[in-house]
């Protein structure tokens, strides 16, 4: 199954910048992004010839592992003027960390405007991307699937759609039943009856992570479908991806697409039950009255005046 990937329009530079700041963050290296910049890049009247140029995105929001800041923080380049005539194939920006001033990443990437399209690639990064999946996600799946699941992240960051979806595979065969339990507690949390359950049992001893993962899509909570759109279907295109023929970039899109979904689902259904369990904990819990005076036996009488 090919998929088909309609060539993305940018009416404005900013719109655009909006995008690369996505690419330079989290995407591929050797990656080729490919776009219509025919509304997005500017021409210099008052230069020399002309000149035309793409603008990056001034700022990025990142984690910071710096001690002061331990968190997501804005980042900024001073330089957000890329001219496409300048002389040099691969070019470079530094981005620092606004909060603490000490941390900078450098982004090295080839961008060309074309007649037909324009292309954009990043092509190295220093320090280089944390491939890691979170504490949360990794203490979730456990040492092993970590491991496979930290792999896929390796080759989607390599731009190898086919090893990355194929560990991701892997990882979502050992986890859907884990999957299916977390749905299905949050549903008994919140006190839905839903006949399906009562076949759960069955469907978790079955070999077809596809049976599985359909199964999922018709108990999953309704506020996890945003919009009436059904996110396991994602998961649904992963299990099968590199089976048909898909390209490296097709799988990549696959991948990336399913890996949001797949932590997006982990975190929320994690989050929901451990905040449910912990609301009827309380709730069940009695109130213990507060020792005053009034309720003590050895308090002491107030003095008339």
């Amino acid at each position: 199954m090919k998929i088909a990937v309609p060539l993305q329009k940018f009416e404005n530079p900013s719109a655009l910048a909006k995008r690369l700041a996505d690419v330079l963050i989290k995407g591929s290296l050797y990656r080729v992004f490919v776009y219509d910049g025919s509304a997005c890049h500017v021409t210099n009247s008052v230069a020399v010839g002309n000149p035309r140029y793409g603008i990056l995105p001034e700022r990025l929001k990142m984690y910071c592992d710096h001690p002061k800041c331990e968190q997501e923080t804005q980042w900024e380049t001073q330089d957000t003027n890329h001219y496409f005539s300048s002389s040099g194939f691969i070019r470079s920006r530094d981005y620092t960390c606004r909060n603490c001033g000490s941390r900078t990443i450098y982004y090295f990437f080839i961008w060309q405007e074309r007649k037909e399209n324009s292309i954009f690639l990043k092509v190295g990064q220093y320090p280089a991307l944390a491939i890691e999946p979170s504490p949360e996600l990794a203490k979730a799946l456990g040492e092993e699937d970590a491991g496979l699941y930290k792999k896929a992240l390796i080759n989607a960051n390599y731009n190898h759609g086919l090893g990355a979806v194929a560990y991701f595979r892997r990882v979502l065969e050992n986890k859907v039943n884990l999957i299916l339990d977390l749905i299905a507690e949050g549903l008994r949390s919140a006190g839905a009856e839903i006949e399906d359950l009562a076949h759960l049992g069955e469907i978790k001893n079955s070999h077809r992570v596809e049976e599985k993962i359909e199964f999922a899509s018709k108990i999953l909570p309704p506020h996890l479908k945003p919009g009436g759109h059904n996110p396991l279907d994602k998961l649904y295109a992963a299990a099968s991806a590199g089976l048909h023929g898909e390209s490296d970039d097709d799988c990549l899109t696959i991948f990336n697409e399913a890996r949001f979904v797949f932590e997006y689902l982990f975190k929320n259904l994690t989050l929901s039950n451990e905040e449910a369990r912990e609301y009827v904990k309380r709730l069940s819990t009695p109130l213990k009255p507060k020792v005053g005076p009034k309720n003590r036996s050895d308090a002491v009488p107030l003095e008339e005046t």
